[in-house]
């Protein structure tokens, strides 16, 4: 049975081999998995997680790509919809000479946003514990009513709920609505995580106190902002903190955001109280930092993310 239920994109990642030379002069391009959500669902599986995801692809060698892909990493597939209509989105990422990543979403939407509400089946949520989603699928019909139908089955099934904005601002032609989404959003959740960027939009301010203040005020149980280089903060009702990242030389950032969150939603699944006490949370953030930290070591979003053994060994050699 899983432990955690994810719901979002789960597209094709063409990766520029060329990092430096931006999206218009690369040539050399590889193939890999991708999708926010997927990534997530993917990291989970690889840190020991029972995790299934619900989207949808295409009826297309892609499609059967992503599949293949997520059942030999461990991804419950039985939710997942092959679509005759819509094919599986292509999304080129590049990276430029300071080695910051750049998307280009070819052939969008793809099928992972034609999910529809019918497509859900209330056991898929039997014995969750945790249900993640985010903004993508939020951008469209009828996607969208089947994300806001997830998350009505998953409060129903006592599921702790996961969330991520994951901003693609380019995915929306009114910036107010998907403000008034996302907001409207975390007074439902445990657990929101997001980029200084993103607290800064939904909640007006970059000072991290008083955002994430402004979150946990509304309802959020606990709110987490990555930082990049300087780590993570991370608040509740009752303590803040914040935890440094560890000293590495990232190859590809891509991803790094996608593998904290896994490795948040992993703690968030087996704490026995939310918020946990302020010295578990200090320890789930450094996890994260140390998975999401390591997953920028290699080129792509998945290739880098570690299983137990070497995380844990990480660790050891880096205390405190």
């Amino acid at each position: 049975m899983n432990e955690v239920l994810c719901l979002g994109e789960a597209l094709v990642d063409l990766v520029s081999l060329e990092p430096g030379k931006g999206m218009k002069d690369t040539q050399d391009w590889r193939l890999a998995p991708g999708g926010a959500v997927c990534n997530v669902a993917v990291g989970l599986a690889r840190l020991g997680v029972k995790v299934g995801l619900i989207t949808k692809v295409g009826a297309d060698p892609f499609g059967e790509f992503m599949l293949d892909f997520l059942k030999k990493e461990g991804v419950d597939t039985r939710w997942i919809k092959v679509s005759n209509q819509d094919l599986t989105a292509i999304v080129f990422a590049a990276l430029d000479k300071r080695r910051r990543p750049s998307f280009f979403f070819y052939g969008t939407p793809g099928a992972d946003r034609g999910l529809r509400p019918p497509d859900l089946l209330k056991r898929a949520f039997d014995g969750i514990k945790v249900f993640h989603f985010g903004t993508i699928s939020l951008s469209r019909e009828p996607v969208r009513s089947a994300t806001l139908r997830a998350i009505k089955l998953a409060q129903k099934a006592g599921c702790r709920l996961s969330f991520d904005p994951n901003l693609r601002f380019h995915l929306w032609k009114d910036h107010g609505e998907l403000k008034r989404i996302t907001q409207s959003l975390i007074p439902k959740v445990d657990l929101v995580k997001l980029n200084q960027d993103e607290l800064e939009f939904i909640t007006g301010t970059r000072d991290l106190k008083k955002g994430a203040g402004k979150l946990i005020k509304v309802g959020a149980k606990i709110a987490v902002v990555t930082l990049g280089g300087r780590g993570a903060f991370f608040a509740s009702a009752a303590f803040q903190g914040l935890v440094p990242a560890f000293k590495l030389k990232p190859i590809d950032t891509t991803g790094a955001g996608d593998a904290f969150a896994a490795a948040m939603i992993a703690g968030l699944a087996r704490f026995r109280t939310v918020p946990p006490t302020k010295r578990k949370m200090t320890e789930t953030v450094r996890v994260a930092n140390a998975f999401a930290g390591l997953s920028t070591l290699e080129l792509g979003a998945i290739a880098g993310l570690k299983r137990p053994r070497p995380l844990d060994q990480f660790l050891r050699a880096h205390p405190g």
